[in-house]
C-alpha cells in the first residue's frame, strides 16, 4: 500500500469524539545542515502492510536551505523512546534516522541506505501539538505540510482550546522556498467549520492535486467525512484567493 492509500484509509467515515494528533516539532541539524523536523505518533496500528505492522510513526522534515519536505515513516519504542524512521523517496526507503526522544534535546544518526554514509543528527524540541485529550490546549503551533509547489511550501498555524475535541488550522503560511520568507497568509478563522483537521496524518491537510501548479485545497471539517476549501492563484493580483465556501466530500 502506498502512502496515498494509507492516508485514504485513515480518513474516518464518521466524525470522532476526540482528535488524533500527537505531534512533536524540532529544529536541528544533519551534520552541518539545518533542518526542520516533525513527527506524529499514531496509536492503534494504522499500517496494514506485513513489513510495517509495528510502525507507529509518520513525519516530515526539510533541509532549511532547500525547503522541500521529505516524508518519514517508522516506529517508536514506547518503552525506551527510541525512534527509527525511514526517509521516503516515493515508495522507496532512501535513508534511516535513529534517535532517542528521551529529552527535549536529542542526538542520533542519519544513514544513507545505499552508500551507508552516516551523519550525526541533533534535534531540539520546539513545540508540541496534541488533541487526543480534552484538557490539552495550544496555540500558534506551526506544522509543516508535505505537499508543495515548485517555488512555495506550506505551514499551518494550529491551535486547540481546552475542552475542544479537535485542533484546528487558524492560518496557512505560503512560504518562498528560495529565502524562507512568507509570501502570503491565508486566514481561516472566519470559516464556519474548522480547517486542517480532517486527514489523520496532519501533514496532509493541505493538498496539491496532481498536475496543479497554481491551485490547492485545504481539508475542512464539514459534513460527515469532511471536505475542501479551494485556493486559486489570481495572476492579476499576484495573490492566492481562498473560496470561503467548503465543498463536501462524500455524504452530507
Amino acid at each position: 500500500m502506498g502512502f496515498a492509500g494509507l492516508v485514504l484509509l485513515l480518513v474516518m467515515a464518521l466524525k470522532a469524539n476526540a482528535g488524533w494528533y500527537e505531534c512533536y516539532n524540532f529544529k536541528g541539524s544533519v551534520a552541518q545542515y539545518p533542518v526542520t523536523f516533525s513527527v506524529q505518533l499514531l496509536r492503534g496500528g494504522y499500517f496494514g502492510e506485513p513489513g510495517k505492522k509495528d510502525f507507529n510513526m509518520v513525519g516530515v522534515y526539510k533541509y532549511d536551505k532547500h525547503n522541500k519536505p521529505i516524508r518519514l515513516e517508522g516506529k517508536l519504542n514506547l518503552r525506551t523512546q527510541e525512534m527509527m524512521l525511514y526517509e521516503m523517496n516515493g515508495e522507496k526507503q532512501s535513508a534511516v534516522l535513529k534517535i532517542c526522544l528521551c529529552s527535549n534535546t536529542c542526538e542520533g544518526t542519519w544513514t544513507d541506505l545505499v552508500s551507508k554514509k552516516t551523519l550525526p543528527l541533533k534535534l531540539t524540541r520546539t513545540t508540541v501539538l496534541t488533541d487526543t485529550a480534552a484538557e490539552s490546549a495550544c496555540k500558534n503551533v506551526e506544522m509543516l505540510q508535505a505537499y508543495t509547489f515548485l517555488d512555495y511550501y506550506f505551514t499551518g498555524i494550529y491551535s486547540k482550546a481546552t475542552g475542544s475535541d479537535r485542533a484546528q488550522m487558524d492560518k496557512l503560511n505560503i512560504i518562498r522556498k528560495l529565502d524562507n520568507t512568507v509570501y502570503q497568509v491565508i486566514d481561516l478563522t472566519q470559516i464556519e467549520t474548522t480547517s486542517g483537521n480532517v486527514r489523520t496524518i496532519i501533514y496532509d491537510n493541505v493538498e496539491v492535486p496532481d498536475g496543479a501548479k497554481t491551485s490547492f485545497l485545504i481539508w475542512n471539517d464539514i459534513g460527515r467525512m469532511g471536505g475542501y476549501l479551494y485556493v486559486n492563484y489570481n495572476p492579476k493580483t499576484g495573490k492566492f484567493k481562498l473560496n470561503p465556501e467548503p465543498e463536501i466530500d462524500g455524504p452530507q
